[in-house]
């Protein structure tokens, strides 16, 4: 059972981690083409710095891929650790995102600003952590628990990317970013839920994607509740003029 369980895995991850990323990066670039990707001279520079660094982060694992696959593993950790400073500008980038984006209607924050700062926030944090971990799994050869971590810093953009999806297809179901956020979380359940069964049906089902499931339904039931609390609110404000 042990060998046939190493070799599923092998076979589902370590051959073809590719894929995994491939689609998110697909579906980000859906997401995100009618309002960044082709509208680039437009836009301000820091969604530009944001939105750019992050599109290459999602591309990095694919080459990564590439570069196991063709046992140029050398490259590959070089390439691993001279892309932490890509990742510093993505977290940057986006925590300055956050600000801008509470600030955008001036003094009047609207409610659904109050969430996203909740998902925002958590989401940049859980990609620190996860990679964070990575890294370390990587140094001690845990390649499975590796590419699951890795993983899952490609599935948190997907959720502002299926937010603007949603909108984009479903417009009558969807009219605005307060019901997009959660049809978002709700594809990231379902997302979640896809690659638990994938791991299932490989005989080894890793903590992960669990917790990222976990994550996605914790935000779901609270994001409106924690919005309404007047201290997060004042957290919100305090953080949006923080360093001004």
């Amino acid at each position: 059972m042990a060998v046939t369980t190493h070799r599923s895995e092998h076979s589902g991850w370590a051959r073809q981690p590719w894929l995994w990323f491939a689609i998110a990066l697909a579906l980000v670039a859906f997401g995100f083409w009618p309002s960044f990707l082709s509208a680039l001279p437009n836009v301000p520079s820091h969604i530009f710095v944001h939105g750019t660094s992050a599109t290459l982060w999602m591309a990095l694992p694919i080459a990564q891929a590439a570069l196991i696959a063709t046992r140029k593993r050398s490259l590959h950790r070089r390439l691993g650790y001279s892309s932490l400073a890509l990742a510093a500008v993505v977290v940057v980038s986006g925590l300055h995102v956050i600000q801008t984006m509470i600030l955008k209607g001036g003094d009047t924050v609207r409610f659904v600003s109050f969430k996203f700062v909740l998902l925002d926030l958590t989401g940049i944090l859980l990609f620190v952590t996860f990679l964070g971990m990575a890294i370390r799994c990587a140094r001690r050869h845990d390649i499975g628990l590796h590419l699951r971590l890795m993983a899952c810093t490609a599935i948190i953009p997907l959720e502002a990317a299926n937010e603007r999806t949603a909108i984009l297809l479903f417009p009558g179901l969807v009219p605005d970013f307060d019901a997009a956020l959660y049809a978002s979380l709700l594809s990231m359940e379902l997302v979640c839920t896809a690659l638990i069964i994938a791991e299932w049906r490989l005989d080894r089902v890793r903590w992960p994607f669990p917790f990222m499931l976990g994550y996605y339904l914790v935000m779901h039931i609270i994001a409106t509740p924690v919005a309404l609390m007047p201290q997060f609110q004042a957290f919100c404000l305090w953080y949006a003029h923080l360093g001004a």
